[in-house]
């Protein structure tokens, strides 16, 4: 939104960088974590002035959350929409137009936290592709509820039928904005299945990567949260998957941190986790922990390749620090000859 507006929707992105929760436990280590979120998640009814010029909870009073459905028309093909457009469809599409920064009305009350205002707009909604317009961040509603920790918000929009494939413009769908942010309550209002849809296939969304080539496992990890990185493998998220950049998997992440916590969920808890997975470089989780907090827990681990052995590991990183040496001492032997 531009400066002169009262409300800011844009919250900065770092360039570096289902039908209802589940009732029961999902995981036996952590039952409560992965619960359904606490009473008091976010949930504000919309503010008087919410900087659109249109006090949605005055206008449309008679429409209740609990009205709130999936719309179920396709996208209109340009011929269809010239042929259904009427005077009483003008309104409605005022409210989903954009504005000078792309944000529509939509985007506007998921930023607020207004959940009366979302709940009518997903009503009054009558094509499921406006649910998923972006501004000129390339957010979606569905992001912005998740950048500002709403999971009620999160799970309207996505029973609604809002994408969570959709990217940013750091690449990054809602599901890495959950995972980098901490938002266990929105990553589950997400990611948990509905009765239409039972059985989703999220694999493809979760190991989806971002731009800097990393999937929101690697967020998780980066961000040292293991209820959120529980939360993705439970859901099918690979804990295995290597970023794009070093090749690391979270195991190398939490060993490079020296982040003893995570390391040691990693190594203990949770199941398949290739302990000795080598990075583009070479370098093993053992090795990337030599030196920091972390490395006492590697000391048993060894590898299990009939290829590879620890020793192996050590006379690559023996023969890699010998070079740094000669080079940092000797810079000539570092100059490139382009004659």
């Amino acid at each position: 939104m531009s400066a002169d507006k009262e409300f800011d929707t844009k919250i900065p992105s770092d360039i570096n960088t289902d039908s209802g929760f589940l009732s029961g436990p999902i995981d036996r280590l952590d039952s409560e974590d992965l619960g359904p979120p606490s009473d008091t998640v976010k949930s504000e009814v919309c503010e008087e002035n919410t900087d659109s010029g249109l006090d949605l909870c005055t206008h449309f009073s008679s429409f209740g959350i609990s009205d709130v459905h999936t719309p179920t028309a396709e996208p209109l093909r340009p011929s269809d929409k010239q042929a259904t457009q009427t005077s009483q469809d003008l309104p409605v599409r005022v409210l989903f137009q954009q504005d000078e920064d792309g944000d529509t009305q939509l985007h506007i009350a998921a930023v607020h936290g207004c959940q009366q205002s979302v709940g009518i707009l997903i009503k009054l909604c009558p094509d499921k592709s406006w649910l998923n317009i972006q501004n000129d961040y390339r957010h979606t509603a569905l992001h912005l509820a998740v950048m500002g920790d709403f999971p009620e918000i999160t799970r309207m929009l996505v029973l609604a039928g809002a994408s969570l494939a959709l990217r940013d413009v750091c690449g990054r769908t809602p599901v890495h904005i959950a995972a980098e942010n901490k938002a266990v309550d929105c990553l589950k209002a997400l990611l948990a299945p509905s009765i239409e849809q039972p059985h989703r296939r999220l694999s493809a969304i979760l190991n989806q990567k971002d731009y800097n080539g990393q999937t929101c496992v690697h967020t998780a990890a980066t961000a040292g949260h293991i209820k959120t990185l529980r939360t993705l493998v439970y859901y099918g998220a690979d804990i295995n998957a290597r970023e794009g950049l070093a090749g690391w998997t979270a195991l190398h992440i939490a060993a490079r941190r020296g982040d003893v916590r995570l390391a040691q969920y990693l190594l203990e808890q949770c199941a398949g986790v290739v302990k000795n997975a080598r990075d583009c470089g070479g370098r093993t989780p053992r090795r990337l922990a030599k030196r920091t907090k972390a490395e006492r827990l590697f000391a048993n681990v060894h590898a299990d390749s009939d290829s590879e052995t620890d020793d192996d590991d050590d006379d690559y990183d023996s023969e890699g620090e010998n070079l740094f040496e000669r080079l940092k001492d000797n810079p000539s032997l570092s100059t490139i000859n382009v004659a």
